[in-house]
């Protein structure tokens, strides 16, 4: 029986790596890594699924007006540049956006000849709609966590921002979809990794 098993090893090579990697140390980050990346795909997948239900047309326009909400009277090329838009794809979506009534383009204060944007009462409901479906999801998460849980888990999901944080255009487009008003008072790991670099420009 041993034999016929040797064998087959031979002539199976398949087989022969299969048992190989049996016996192969597994790479010290290999299963945190790829258990990260399960709960990184599954939490982004439903958290998109969540914020679809708030009925805006795309997920670029929910970020949109997210991001809008946490920093008005910017420009759309900040915009665009957050939203890793072409110019004329920003154009597009402000366009839409303020189709529908959820943005207004203003005359900047520092440049009357700049327009910035601005939300509606109706952008603003729905900058609301799509912090609460997020946090609706993340929460599932968290609410399964004792406090000493998660108090151990703030420290790590820091680093793990900053690890991910190079420039401001960085830093807003990983809080694109943030609620930044909780963040600040407590100091957002995002905006500190983004101090070291030139600020986002106009």
């Amino acid at each position: 029986m041993i034999g016929s098993y040797k064998r087959c090893l031979k002539v199976c090579p398949l087989l022969f790596v299969i048992e190989s990697y049996k016996y192969q140390p597994m790479e010290p980050n290999l299963y945190i890594n790829n258990v990260l990346g399960a709960l990184a795909t599954t939490l982004a997948g439903a958290i998109d699924e969540s914020v679809d239900q708030v009925g805006l047309r795309s997920s670029s326009a929910a970020a949109a007006i997210v991001t809008i909400s946490n920093h008005p009277d910017e420009s759309i090329d900040v915009l665009r540049r957050i939203l890793n838009l072409t110019h004329s794809g920003a154009v597009r979506l402000v366009n839409t956006l303020e189709s529908e009534g959820m943005v207004e383009r203003a005359p900047s204060a520092q440049d009357r000849r700049s327009v910035v944007l601005r939300l509606t009462q109706a952008g603003e409901t729905s900058a609301k709609a799509v912090l609460a479906a997020r946090e609706e999801i993340v929460g599932r998460i968290t609410d399964g966590l004792t406090a000493e849980q998660r108090e151990a888990l703030l420290p790590l999901l820091s680093t793990m921002l900053k690890t991910l944080t190079g420039d401001q255009n960085e830093a807003r487009r990983n809080c694109r979809l943030c609620r930044e008003s909780t963040c600040r008072p407590h100091g957002c790991p995002v905006e500190q990794a983004a101090t070291q670099t030139h600020p986002l420009q106009e």
